[in-house]
Order: C-alpha cells, then sequence, then structure tokens
C-alpha cells in the first residue's frame, strides 16, 4: 500500500540541514576514466532536526519512490542516503552506485550511468521488481518517482570540448522519464579546480533547462574541514554525512518544504 511522502516524514524526526538546499530549474565519448580510491571507513548517524515540518510533494502526484545513480561518492554515502531517504517517507528507495561510474560512456563491467538509467526502467516496465508503480499501479507511469543522479566527478577533464560535455549530461538527462522531477548532484575535485568548474557549469545549464529539476551542491561544502579523504575527491565519514545532508535539503527544497 503507497504512503504519502508527507505523513511519513512528519511521522519521524527529519534530517539534519546544515547546508545550501540548491538551485531550481522553472524551465520546462572520452578517454579511461579516473582511477577511483578505495573506500572503507565506518559510517555514522544521519542528524536530527525538530520534526514541526509540512512537506508537500511536486505538484499533486503523491512521491513515493526515489531512484539515485552514481559513482564513489554514492558508494561511500549509501548508508547514510539510505537513512535519510527513509526519514523522508520514501515507500521505494533505489540506490545504483559503482566506483568509477562515467555519465555516458560504459567501460569493461561498468556501464554508463544513462544505461543504468534505462535498464532500470525497463526492469520497471517489465516487471516492477523496484516497486516504481505510478498511478493506478502503472509501470508506465513515471509521475510518482523522484530520481537523483550524482554523476559526472569521472567525466573531469575528459572531454576537449564543451559540446562533449553536454551531449554526456544531455544522454543522461534523456533517461529520466520526463514526468519524474530531478535532482542532479554536482561535482567536486580538489586537485581539479578548472575542470570541475567547467563540468559543473556544464551539469548548471542542461540541468536547469530541463525544468522541474534541482542541482544539489555537493561543490559548496566538500572541502570544508574534515569531509574528503586526502586524494580531495571521496569523502570521510563525517563528508558521508553532510553528502546525504546535501541530497536532502535538495529534496525537502524542492518538494516545498514549509
Amino acid at each position: 500500500m503507497r504512503r504519502s511522502i508527507t505523513s511519513a516524514f512528519l511521522a519521524v524526526v527529519g534530517l539534519s540541514v546544515c547546508a545550501c538546499a540548491g538551485e531550481t530549474s522553472s524551465a520546462t565519448g572520452g578517454d579511461v576514466p579516473l582511477p577511483t580510491i578505495g573506500l572503507g571507513s565506518d559510517v555514522g548517524e544521519v542528524g536530527q532536526i525538530g520534526s514541526g515540518i509540512d512537506v508537500r510533494a511536486v505538484g499533486t502526484t503523491e512521491i513515493d519512490t526515489v531512484i539515485m545513480v552514481g559513482d564513489s561518492i554514492t558508494v561511500a554515502s549509501t548508508p547514510q542516503l539510505e537513512t535519510m531517504f527513509e526519514q523522508l517517507g520514501f515507500d521505494s528507495v533505489v540506490i545504483e552506485s559503482k566506483e568509477g561510474k562515467r555519465t555516458a560512456l560504459s567501460f569493461g563491467s561498468n556501464p554508463s550511468g544513462a544505461a543504468v538509467a534505462e535498464d532500470l526502467i525497463k526492469t520497471i516496465h517489465a516487471t516492477g521488481d523496484t516497486g516504481a508503480e505510478g498511478a493506478a499501479g502503472d509501470p508506465f507511469d513515471h509521475s510518482n518517482e523522484l530520481w537523483v543522479v550524482a554523476l559526472g566527478t569521472n567525466d573531469i577533464d575528459q572531454y576537449s570540448d564543451p559540446s562533449e560535455r553536454a551531449a554526456a549530461i544531455n544522454e543522461m538527462l534523456q533517461t529520466v522519464p520526463d514526468e519524474s522531477p530531478l535532482v542532479w548532484v554536482d561535482t567536486f575535485f580538489r586537485d581539479r579546480p578548472d575542470g570541475t568548474a567547467e563540468l559543473n557549469d556544464t551539469i548548471r545549464d542542461r540541468v536547469t533547462q530541463r525544468g522541474d529539476s534541482v542541482i544539489a551542491s555537493w561543490s559548496a561544502v566538500a572541502d570544508d574541514d574534515g569531509n574528503l579523504r586526502n586524494d580531495g575527491v571521496h569523502p570521510r565519514e563525517q563528508g558521508s554525512i553532510v553528502f546525504a545532508n546535501i541530497v536532502g535539503n535538495a529534496i525537502i527544497d524542492f518538494l516545498q518544504l514549509a
């Protein structure tokens, strides 16, 4: 039985809000992947805030499912993300992530984010195994799904032309169902500031043109003290909590937190 995200959120104590929520939109190829450093610390607890909050779903459709596609940053933060999604009251949570994942380039046994999204949608249409079924249980109706994309880290400095970066982002955007709201988490790579800025500018440009979308700004807080490992990319335990909070804040704001 589907449960309202609003009542579910009110039934728990919510996620800690400790950073900016994001930027909303009102408009309707590369070389080998970057190396990924192994991750291996225990995870912490997502923080808490008061519960006297009203959350309204986007538009008039109940949002009861979240589907997230990410890379190693998501891998490192999955326990915190799962806790946050549970506290927000989602009935169905699907997180697909892998180290080194590119936005639009598949290599070896690591399909691109776009390919992963396509496979997830095919699965939903064929079997509904994810539980992500829209109005009246129609698996072809994705209006009840919130999509979260946390890709791009492994695309930094991998494209020689701005049009190639835009094409990669567009390929991912085209796989997200038109009727589904979208949160895209931007990137951070300490040792590649120019490449990071270029890619984030492209993400912001393409996502804001999609409409019904928001940017969650991981780049705004990623390099705060204690968040990142020595590689300047992957989160420590504290950084994983902050990453989940950034995603949660963007969702709360996007779903019109009163």
